[in-house]
């Protein structure tokens, strides 16, 4: 192996290990605001978030389940919707107890995710269907990150309280 070969494997041997505990960093701390977020809602919140007796019930105070979900979420929808679910001039807001396509219940939310969006008019861009890369357990997982997320802002009140404000607000026409 020649100098200059010796070099270059050097350093794609060095960025790859960087690239690597990047990436571990960034799951530690999914990881550890996930927890956050529970810890934060655990006493405000019920154990569960459910907008209606027919709506999909999410564990928002298991751990386990809030941190597999902010995993999945950092891992396949951070890119679009930024850190935490904020949003990025790319995607909106997941995280502020607003949704754009089907409406705001969990079942909705999840039915989005599963199946994708259109793309239609002025609502924005197509997002694809996850179910061929996540399955229902896992989806369920999202949805529940983001309840727990959501909830976790309105306790800190780094967001207004959209279902105390204005049920209409929340209400989407078919």
């Amino acid at each position: 192996m020649s100098g200059i070969e010796l070099c270059i494997e050097l350093r794609l041997t060095s960025f790859n290990m960087l690239f690597e505990r990047n990436l571990t960093m960034i799951r530690y701390s999914s990881i550890v605001f996930a927890l956050s977020l529970l810890m934060a809602t655990w006493s405000a919140h019920a154990q569960t978030h459910q907008m209606n007796p027919s709506d999909l019930e999410v564990p928002i105070a298991d751990v386990k389940v809030v941190a597999q979900g902010g995993e999945l979420f950092s891992e396949k929808c951070s890119a679009c919707h930024g850190g935490r679910g904020v949003g990025t001039g790319r995607a909106p807001c997941l995280s502020c107890g607003k949704f754009m396509f089907r409406g705001n219940t969990n079942s909705e939310i999840y039915e989005t995710i599963h199946s994708g969006t259109p793309r239609t008019g002025s609502r924005g861009g197509k997002m694809g269907a996850f179910s061929s890369v996540l399955n229902n357990d896992q989806i369920i997982a999202v949805v529940t990150y983001l309840r727990a997320t959501e909830q976790a802002r309105i306790a800190s009140s780094e967001i207004k309280d959209p279902y105390a404000e204005n049920q209409d607000a929340m209400v989407f026409p078919e």
